[in-house]
């Protein structure tokens, strides 16, 4: 009797320990709170969010913010907590979101409500580039609010390096590979291609660019939803091999860089170019690099905008709905939109802020030329491919670095797209 005793009596406070430190979504809700789940924690992102909260206050001032900010690499950390959340029927108000077929799969679980009238009411879907609504809706519906534009299809480069050299900054494949074999015929001992492969996610993005620069935007579409024969189609064999053409000139040891740890090997000369998104801006600025002096940008190809959003989704049954409304209505207008991405390094998704209220160069080219150019969401991050596809495709291309072997990389990469059903589960993407 008294283990037994004890053994409750052990249990009743692990169970009010456990409560007492578990996130604030078990609390019960109020409707004086505003619950948001993001991970922006790192330096830019979360002043970012910070100028959001300030004007959100402002117009909601009997309301508290209550965040539940957790850092992690591509947010898997913050994820992991709010599936765990959702499925036990305790959604936070909102939660930071991407598009594509990473929004679907919550769509799939009913995790998400319709929003449709808040994009109507905005005028929303006359104000962003057509891509958008493509990647964002579904079945003719919308559950989120993008608040950004992230341009990924960005090649970074060490300015004195390829002046040196005498390089022009490439905007295509075979300018790429070109400037590749001068930098390492000049400058052997400097690696032309940054990358850091630690976290496998940041290969995809040499995928993505391979697969858009030799069969064009049409094309990538279509190979990033399995509309594509992967075994005999001609054109994804050129693109795999034009990604093994780029394996030599890539810093060797990637495996054990960071994305950013890679960035920082344009300003320590030890790399010339690096392909990564346009949040490499605000890294190069915050370790006191100079645009335009110490390193610049170029887009490839320079007739294509690649990228993806940050969106605030809409659950299920979240606590608070009308404050999570207004906290959407309030990201459709053009003041919320220019606040969050004056600072976060992105550009506003609405076409209605002008391009020159950016103070860079990059982002000015990027806001204009997404509202001129053809756009596509890039593989992973922006969800044009599938979270199961993605996550064996990683594997195979980090395995591709190593071996260099087209064929084998073809072989399950095709293999890979059968298994996950990725033509199927992408079906959406071509309804009309």
């Amino acid at each position: 009797m008294r283990k037994s005793y004890t053994f409750m009596v052990v249990m009743v406070l692990f169970t009010v320990a456990f409560f007492a430190f578990s996130s604030v979504s078990f609390a019960q809700p109020s409707e004086k709170e505003f619950i948001i789940f993001h991970y922006w924690t790192a330096g830019g992102e979360k002043e970012a969010i910070n100028a959001l909260f300030e004007m959100y206050q402002e117009r909601n001032p009997e309301v508290k913010i209550v965040e539940n900010p957790v850092a992690g690499g591509g947010g898997e950390t913050m994820l992991a907590v709010l599936m765990s959340n959702l499925a036990a029927g305790i959604p936070p108000d909102t939660f930071q979101d991407h598009q594509g077929n990473q929004q679907k799969d919550y769509i799939d679980a009913g995790y998400l409500d319709i929003v449709d009238d808040i994009w109507i009411e905005a005028n929303f879907e006359e104000r962003i580039n057509p891509m958008w609504t493509k990647t964002l809706k579904f079945s003719d519906h919308v559950y989120s609010v993008p608040i950004n534009a992230h341009r990924t299809n960005w090649l970074w480069y060490n300015k004195k390096v390829l002046d040196e050299v005498g390089i022009k900054a490439p905007e295509t494949y075979d300018e790429l590979l070109e400037a590749c074999q001068k930098i390492k015929e000049a400058k052997p001992e400097i690696s032309p291609l940054a990358l850091g492969s630690r976290e496998k996610v940041w290969v995809t993005y040499l995928y993505d660019m391979v697969l858009l620069t030799t069969g064009g935007p049409d094309f990538y579409e279509k190979a990033n939803t399995g509309r594509i024969d992967f075994l005999n189609d001609p054109t994804f064999r050129q693109a795999m091999e034009r990604f093994a053409a780029l394996i030599p000139y890539i810093y060797p040891w990637h495996a054990t860089k960071s994305w950013d740890e890679a960035a920082a090997l344009l300003k320590t000369g030890e790399s010339a170019m690096y392909w990564m998104g346009d949040w490499v801006l605000g890294y190069y600025l915050s370790i006191g690099m100079e645009p335009e002096v110490d390193f610049s940008a170029t887009a490839i190809p320079s007739d294509v905008w690649m990228g993806h959003a940050d969106t605030f989704a809409f659950p299920s049954g979240v606590p608070n709905p009308n404050n999570a409304r207004d906290w959407m209505r309030m990201c459709t207008t053009p003041e919320a939109q220019e606040a969050f991405n004056l600072i976060k390094g992105s550009v506003t998704i609405v076409n209605d802020v002008p391009p020159d209220v950016y103070p860079d160069p990059y982002r000015q080219r990027s806001a204009n030329d997404l509202g001129t150019l053809r756009a596509v969401c890039d593989g992973y991050h922006g969800g044009m491919m599938t979270p199961a596809f993605a996550s064996e495709i990683m594997d195979i291309l980090t395995r591709f670095l190593v071996d260099e072997e087209v064929d084998a990389a073809i072989e399950d990469i095709a293999r890979a797209a059968e298994r996950t059903q990725l033509a199927e589960d992408c079906s959406w993407f071509w309804e009309e």
